[in-house]
């Protein structure tokens, strides 16, 4: 009869294997988790500097639109600081459908035509009290009598269908199809009244006073762009500053403002009087919400800027 002489193998892992498998995977695991942290620090990092930029770039883009359509002729500038600028601005153009001197009005194309032209554009429609321009052909062919003649809005009527006293289709500039409750035209009754040289088809320009300037916003005490604007005798005047842009850096003195407005005449030279300003240096300087960090040392502030020059017109 055969017997064993030696111990039955087993098969597994020893305590030493075992030991060193999970030092392995600790150390495994730490790498990976210091890996994604580091990934998560830096697409943060990332969207900060985004949504930053982002910003200046939305502030650098409304506000040279404003500013390219002012005229220091026209006095369109009312208040100018280092910080904030109060400006007569554009906000819709059109065409005039019918003139009437005796009734004190003028009409205008509906916004949208059948035919697809554009005659007129606005971002809110007008509003009594607001200010409109429109152009005067003179008594003369030649254009040493053409002039734009500015006029306060005192009453505002929506029309719709082909009526005399809106724009009808008489006029050859709609369609009776164009004439409808959702697409009027509106008659504005004006002061002074429009000239009898005045003609059907004269061009207008419709301006409100805004102001746009470096604000610290109760809510988070951040500072931001901010925009409002006024219309006299309506309630309120001035409606509330809104933010559209930011956070920027905080108010300081020149050269570290979130906001900064510098004003130039002809010749180059800042000026304070508004009468003389012929280009305008906006700098704005963006600030993140939180601080930033890439490289896993410590955080620093996210600052970025941009500046821009603005010629106005008619500046010479």
């Amino acid at each position: 009869m055969l017997t064993a002489t030696g111990r039955l193998r087993r098969t597994g892992f020893s305590l030493v294997e075992f030991v060193v498998v999970i030092a392995v995977m600790g150390l495994f695991s730490t790498a990976m988790v210091k890996l994604l942290l580091r990934q998560q620090r830096f697409y943060n990092s990332t969207a900060q500097l985004i949504n930053t930029r982002q910003q200046i770039r939305q502030a650098a883009f409304m506000l040279p639109a404003d500013l390219r359509g002012i005229s220091r002729q026209a006095s369109d500038i009312a208040v100018m600081t280092d910080s904030s600028i109060e400006i007569r601005s554009v906000f819709g153009t059109s065409v005039a459908c019918m003139v009437n001197v005796a009734g004190s009005w003028v009409s205008t194309v509906p916004v949208q035509l059948l035919r697809g032209s554009a005659m007129t554009s606005w971002k809110v429609p007008p509003a009594v009290n607001d200010s409109v321009a429109i152009y005067d052909d003179g008594a003369t062919i030649g254009e040493q009598d053409d002039s734009w003649r500015l006029a306060r809005i005192t009453a505002v009527a929506s029309q719709s269908g082909d009526v005399a006293n809106g724009c009808p289709s008489s006029s050859k500039l709609v369609q009776v199809a164009d004439l409808t409750p959702s697409n009027p035209s509106y008659r504005l009754t004006i002061s002074p009244a429009p000239v009898a040289t005045t003609m059907q088809g004269a061009a207008m320009r419709f301006f409100r006073r805004v102001h746009y300037s470096l604000w610290k916003w109760p809510t988070d005490g951040r500072w931001y762009l901010a925009y409002y604007d006024c219309v006299p005798n309506r309630v309120p005047q001035c409606t509330s500053p809104q933010p559209i842009a930011g956070p920027l850096r905080p108010y300081a003195s020149p050269g570290s403002s979130g906001l900064e407005f510098t004003y130039y005449d002809s010749t180059g030279a800042e000026t304070a009087n508004r009468t003389l300003v012929a280009r305008i240096r906006v700098v704005v300087r963006g600030q993140g919400e939180t601080a930033v960090n890439f490289t896993g040392a410590a955080p620093i502030p996210l600052r970025d800027s941009l500046r821009i020059e603005v010629g106005l017109r008619n500046r010479n």
